[in-house]
């Protein structure tokens, strides 16, 4: 991942570009043994044929702190998601984007908790869906990225301290749901699932319709023990098409 340009705090030894690979196709299942008290804390890709084309990118405001740079060499593949009741491939063209505020303790300036205050360009942005698993390890054929495991163009480090996690801490397994198809920027929500039975029957359905149906038709709750409430963050990822 890329470099950090932060004026509020001292550039980490922690980079995101370190471990970074290019994916093609599903990923690589890799097991992990990552600390216990991550998982614990922060509850926080069928085909058309067709070729995905790259949108135009409007640049974010020159003033935004901890903006990841457009114009460094950036990896190109694929990661799996789901849409519709079917799983697509995401085709990733460019490194995520994090930028301040809001505050952030993660050296990616990347932040759970908190809706972005910068954009990487103006106008409405479409959402994605981040689903991860806190306190069990979902079957690795149900993940588009594993914990432990470099996944491409993501940041290796997020602050989830507002949501009661780590200020530093790797992305927990998930996977991806949309609701709309499209292509250029993509903000992140972020919702844990904390019961293996409600990820079983998420991935099974593969749509968001599941996903309300077990927050109890209210997002903004989700149900304790169960599935979070939607939780904003910061993140936006570049995803040229899908296939």
């Amino acid at each position: 991942m890329f470099p950090v340009i932060n004026r509020r705090r001292p550039f980490s030894a922690c980079t995101d570009r370190s471990g970074k690979v290019v994916l093609a196709g599903r990923i690589s299942r890799v097991s992990a043994i990552v600390p216990l008290f991550v998982a614990a804390l922060w509850g926080s890709a069928c085909s058309d044929g067709t070729t995905p084309a790259a949108p135009t990118e409007i640049a974010a405001p020159s003033d935004a702190i901890g903006v990841h740079g457009t114009g460094q060499a950036e990896d190109k593949g694929y990661i799996d998601g789901w849409f519709d009741g079917q799983e697509v491939q995401l085709y990733y063209t460019k490194s995520y984007f994090c930028a301040e505020p809001p505050l952030s303790g993660a050296p990616s300036n990347c932040e759970i908790g908190a809706p972005p205050e910068v954009g990487p360009r103006p106008g409405p942005i479409p959402t994605i869906y981040a689903i991860a698993a806190v306190g069990f390890q979902p079957d690795p054929a149900t993940l588009a990225c594993v914990q432990g495991s470099p996944c491409l163009n993501h940041p290796a480090m997020i602050d989830a301290s507002r949501i009661g996690g780590p200020a530093a801490a790797p992305a927990l397994s998930h996977s991806h749901i949309l609701d709309s198809r499209g292509g250029g920027w993509f903000n992140t929500v972020n919702i844990r699932v904390f019961s293996a039975t409600a990820w079983n029957e998420i991935a099974a359905a593969k749509t968001l319709a599941k996903v309300r149906e077990l927050q109890g038709g209210n997002p903004a709750v989700g149900v304790p023990g169960v599935i979070s409430a939607d939780t904003p963050t910061n993140i936006y990822f570049f995803i040229a098409g899908w296939r």
